[in-house]
């Protein structure tokens, strides 16, 4: 996953010009705050995350339902690791810092992970391929789009950083 997330920031400042292809999500039923921009990108799907910070703690302990690559972009984040084969949630097994220019995949489908950002938000790419057979253990409430002037502030954020590598 970590060489199909390099292809993809290769092709992102060419998907950064045409806003038109580009979703929206508020994702607040749990800390930390995300805000995402997401779009199919062949059988992937690439999403931009601005995380805010949230308390020790809070943030959400989580499998991901697909394999994954991220990199953080800015900022830097604490990242609680797991694994667990049921729906209960594992204790960490590993806590790590990482910093802007970090990447990591996530390619097991027992994995899971918690992100809580310190210093501030932080922007990350993460990118996506086809869901597991995994069960998704939480159910949370049907999440809103960004409001506009959220989604061109996010939208600038990431051209600033692609245009400019």
């Amino acid at each position: 996953m970590l060489e199909i997330l390099a292809s993809a920031e290769k092709a992102l400042p060419k998907m950064l010009r045409d806003e038109s292809g580009w979703n929206s999500l508020y994702i607040d039923y749990y800390p930390p705050i995300v805000e995402r921009l997401w779009r199919q990108w062949g059988d992937y799907r690439i999403s931009l995350h601005r995380i805010h910070p949230c308390k020790p703690g809070e943030s959400l302990l989580h499998p991901h339902t697909w394999p994954s690559a991220m990199r953080i972009l800015s900022g830097k984040y604490r990242m609680e690791i797991g694994y667990s084969t049921t729906d209960e949630g594992p204790p960490a097994a590993a806590t790590l810092e990482l910093a802007a220019d970090s990447a990591y995949e996530m390619i097991e489908p027992h994995g899971w992970h918690s992100v809580r950002p310190l210093d501030g938000p932080s922007l990350s790419i993460m990118v996506s391929g086809k869901p597991w057979n995994r069960n998704y253990p939480h159910e949370f409430p049907r999440l809103g789009p960004l409001p506009q002037d959220t989604f061109d502030k996010l939208l600038d954020d990431f051209r600033q950083i692609y245009y400019n590598k």
